[in-house]
């Protein structure tokens, strides 16, 4: 069996274990729909005046889309857990499937979760009013690059699984992605901040994600934005995978 088709059988896997368990999809939709009404709520009213924002719907569509990403990819490692408590891991260990495949399937199967995560929230914004200012291309690249920030971020909660086995510990997965949120410009615009809290979001990736899906949703194309996100996509997605290669190699040996 060879690295592709093991990555497809076990995502396929995974995946399927989503359609047993819809209740976790369901809170991962209805938390980042439920802050989306909530702060557009609070805060739209004044945004115009205070950080010269016409329309913060569109401004508040990307924290609600990778709030669903965090938690789609945070949970996860959960399912890792259940496999290694089980034992299914080691038996997944002793079959011909290549190692890497053993994670890469889950990350596969989580950027898929997140995908669709992506495509139902972004609706739900639209239909009142967020507004695309790219269109269906500036839709199309926003559901792609929230996906591609999915299968990254997984790799947290993926490495903890693998390194200690505790379904407890693994849910730090998800409780990472908070201080990434709030050290980025998720609610206001940068150039708000006081210095420290400015120079925290100028070094968080995640504010590279944001800056290029508002660009979408309320500026047009702006190549350099989505340039940076690629870079931040690249660079966390580095580390992140390294963390869990490393665990993976500490698990098998």
């Amino acid at each position: 069996m060879n690295f592709a088709s093991a990555t497809f059988y076990l995502a396929s896997r995974s995946l399927r274990e989503t359609l047993r368990q819809p209740g976790i999809e369901v809170s991962n939709l209805f938390i980042p729909i439920f802050f989306f009404f909530v702060t557009v709520g609070a805060l739209g009213g004044i945004a115009a005046g205070a950080f010269d924002v016409d329309n913060y719907r569109g401004f508040a569509l990307p924290v609600a889309v990778l709030q669903g990403a965090a938690g789609a990819a945070g949970s996860g490692g959960l399912g890792m857990v259940t496999d290694i408590e089980r034992g299914y891991f080691d038996k997944l260990m002793l079959s011909p499937a290549p190692r890497l495949s053993l994670v890469m399937g889950r990350l596969v199967a989580d950027g898929v979760r997140v995908t669709i995560l992506t495509v139902v929230i972004s609706t739900v914004a639209l239909i009142f009013g967020a507004g695309m200012e790219t269109g269906p291309g500036g839709f199309l690249a926003l559901v792609v690059m929230s996906g591609a920030f999915g299968f990254t971020y997984s790799g947290i909660g993926m490495a903890i699984a693998l390194k200690t086995g505790s379904p407890q510990a693994a849910q730090v997965g998800f409780l990472v992605f908070f201080p990434l949120l709030f050290l980025s410009p998720a609610f206001a615009p940068k150039e708000v901040f006081e210095p420290w809290l400015e120079f925290m979001a100028t070094i968080n990736p995640v504010t590279y994600i944001i800056e290029a899906q508002r660009s979408l949703v309320l500026d047009g194309w702006e190549w350099d934005k989505l340039g940076y996100s690629a870079a931040a996509i690249a660079g966390f997605g580095a580390f992140t995978l390294t963390l869990t290669m490393l665990a993976l190699r500490t698990r098998t040996a």
